[in-house]
C-alpha cells in the first residue's frame, strides 16, 4: 500500500459530508477517492477534455511572437480597436 501527499483535505471532508446529507451514505475518504477514480477511468475521454480546456498562461517567447505577427494597417489604425462600435454600426450620433 501506498501513501499520497493530498492537500484537498477539506475539500474532501466536505464532499464526505456533502455526500452524506444527499444519499444517508456514510462513505470513507477511501471509498470516495476511490469512486472519484472510478468515474475518471469510466470518463477517460471527458477527464481529457476537461484538463485540455483549461487555460494556459503563455510565457513571454510565445506573447512577443504573437505580437510580432500582428500587421500594420497604416496610419489612422493606432485606434481602431477603441472605434469597434463605431466602425461595424456606424456614427451613433447620427
Amino acid at each position: 500500500m501506498s501513501t499520497v501527499k493530498f492537500d484537498l483535505q477539506d475539500d474532501l471532508e466536505e464532499l464526505q459530508a456533502r455526500l452524506y446529507l444527499d444519499t444517508r451514505v456514510k462513505l470513507t475518504k477511501k471509498q470516495i477517492l476511490e469512486l472519484v477514480f472510478r468515474i475518471g477511468r469510466d470518463h477517460y475521454d471527458r477527464l481529457v477534455q476537461e484538463i485540455r480546456s483549461k487555460e494556459c498562461p503563455l510565457d513571454d517567447k510565445t506573447i512577443k511572437k504573437i505580437l510580432s505577427m500582428t500587421e500594420d494597417f497604416g496610419a489612422g489604425s493606432e485606434d481602431l480597436s477603441s472605434r469597434v462600435d463605431e466602425i461595424v454600426y456606424g456614427d451613433s450620433t447620427e
